[in-house]
């Protein structure tokens, strides 16, 4: 091959190069094309391409040529970033990896800063000896480095071997930066033609895998507990049908009191996990300290009081599920830990130096917003999009009003089997008042307040207004405002309207026990009988 020598034409070349390079749309044929067109334009006798794998921890051999050799699989293969001690900045490529700048050597066996041992040994067994080595990285759009070009034994006109001078370190480093945009640009390619695919794929069997879903969904909610059959949450169990039976991390998001954890359990027992345990952890409930060890275990004599060897909850997981509430109330040092398992699949105990693999699925949930404390530096970013992989959003109550009605007769019938009350339902004006009510507390809030309203109630009787007393003060703004607009109208009409709404209040509270409330309001029955009757008082149908 032949070097191009004259500056102007270098400059020619170099545009020419790039044009060719904007139109190659294979990746393995552009970067032969990158090898070939750096060597025509530094004279380098060898060339190489090193790219990052997709984990971004090792640089992988993915093009050479050698003017004179044929080359094959060796030690030069394979370049990991990292080694026992940290970084590793002794190999000069993962050192123009991390650095992201040129490194020009013009005596490879004269050289002391860097370890040249695997070009040693490749040279011995090729029988070749480099000498001068240029590697420069191969910086993408977004100034990250993808990998590096490394060019060895620029030949002179006379076919000595000479180093790579400064003319030659700006015309390659140049080169460089429009190579790494044009490998960028088809991988854009390639992963937009693959997301293509799958999108046709999932498309082809939408309709089937809807059906599929909307049966996975009811099954969900009978096997979960979960009640509701709003759109909203029709949504919800379409999703649970379709992440339950996957490994995918899920993060489960809702405001407190919606049913994180009843959903969490609802994907593992419709997963394949199900046989395996389901381990769960609130990480707001226990101190930073002790939390560590609860997740990753201890061993004897880790710290004071350590008198045995204890499992954390990831191995108490193992092959099944771990729920961890509250994730946003984490530390940023468990954070850290908490990224590793995910990302590798290994735990280390407190005390111990071996670590464990574990297969463990992690459901996460929180009520915090994490991107505000990602901003603030509380939460991390890289664990927030580990976690997010698949986010579900668990809406509050008061989005869902059309289920109130459900979970009003599902916690009734709890409660009175319970508390062994035979409750009959819920009067109009307490319906009302928990229907309008917003619920910042959400279900747990409610099925607090049906509780206490059960144990309140007559046995046999019905939930009345004055069995909510937590929403007494809403009951009076509105019978206040009715009161107000029953204003209208002469004295006689007016006193008529009070009378009648005060003795339905008073059979509400004496569970319509005519008597009681005659004695109660201090007029005979025969007349109390005759006032409900010309009011039209009607007894409500209990739900």
């Amino acid at each position: 091959m032949e070097w191009i020598r004259d500056p102007l034409a270098a400059i020619a070349e170099l545009v020419n190069i790039n044009i060719s390079l904007s139109t190659e749309r294979d990746l393995n044929k552009l970067l032969a094309m990158i090898v070939s067109a750096a060597r025509k334009l530094t004279g380098a006798e060898v060339g190489r391409i090193y790219v990052l794998d997709r984990t971004k921890r090792t640089l992988c051999l993915t093009a050479t040529q050698h003017g004179r050799l044929t080359l094959t699989p060796g030690a030069l293969d394979q370049v990991p970033l990292s080694g026992e001690g940290g970084p590793n900045t002794r190999h000069v490529c993962a050192y123009c990896a991390f650095a992201g700048r040129l490194v020009n050597v013009a005596d490879v066996y004269a050289h002391a800063g860097f370890d040249f041992t695997d070009i040693h040994r490749s040279d011995r067994a090729l029988g070749y000896r480099t000498r001068s080595l240029i590697t420069v990285p191969l910086r993408g759009c977004e100034e990250t480095t993808n990998g590096v070009l490394q060019l060895a034994n620029c030949r002179g006109a006379d076919g000595a071997i000479s180093g790579f001078d400064q003319a030659t370190e700006g015309l390659i480093q140049a080169f460089a930066s429009q190579a790494a945009v044009a490998i960028d640009n088809v991988k854009l390619l390639d992963e937009k033609r693959r997301l293509i695919d799958v999108l046709d794929t999932t498309n082809r069997a939408l309709r089937e895998e809807n059906e599929t879903l909307r049966t996975q969904g009811s099954a969900c909610a009978e096997r979960g507990g979960i009640i509701g059959d709003s759109p909203a949450m029709k949504r919800l169990f379409a999703l649970l049908g379709k992440i339950a039976n996957s490994d995918v991390t899920v993060l489960i998001r809702g405001e407190t009191g919606t049913g994180k954890e009843l959903v969490a359990r609802t994907i593992y027992r419709n997963s394949k996990r199900s046989a395996r345990p389901f381990v769960t952890q609130n990480c707001a409930a226990v101190p930073e300290g002790l939390l560590e060890s609860e997740l990753f275990g201890y061993r004897r004599g880790a710290f004071t009081g350590a008198v045995g060897d204890k499992k954390g909850l990831f191995e108490q997981a193992d092959g099944g599920t771990l729920f961890l509430d509250e994730i946003g109330d984490l530390s940023i040092e468990l954070q850290a830990k908490l990224l590793r398992v995910l990302q590798e699949g290994e735990v280390r105990s407190l005390g111990s130096v071996e670590t464990r693999q574990v297969d463990v699925r992690v459901i996460a949930a929180t009520h915090c917003d994490l991107e505000s404390q990602i901003a603030a530096g509380a939460f991390r970013e890289d664990l927030y999009y580990r976690l997010m992989v698949f986010p579900v959003e668990v809406p509050p109550l008061r989005e869902r009003r059309e289920d109130l009605p459900a979970l009003l007769d599902h916690f009734i019938r709890g409660f009175s089997q319970r508390y062994d009350k035979r409750i009959k339902g819920i009067a109009p004006d307490a319906l009302r008042l928990l229907l309008e009510y917003d619920y910042p507390g959400n279900v747990r809030e409610l099925q607090n307040q049906v509780e206490r309203a059960v144990l309140l109630a007559e046995a046999q009787g019905v939930v009345l207004p004055e069995h909510l007393p937590r929403l007494a003060v809403v009951r009076e703004q509105g019978a206040d405002d009715e009161l107000t607009a029953a204003m209208g109208g002469g004295l006689k009409e007016v006193v008529c309207r009070y009378e009648a709404r005060v003795i339905a209040s008073h059979l509400r509270a004496n569970n319509w026990n005519q008597t009681r409330t005659a004695e109660l309001l201090g007029v005979p029955r025969r007349t109390l009988v005759e006032k409900i009757t010309r009011y039209q008082i009607a007894r409500p149908t209990p739900l």
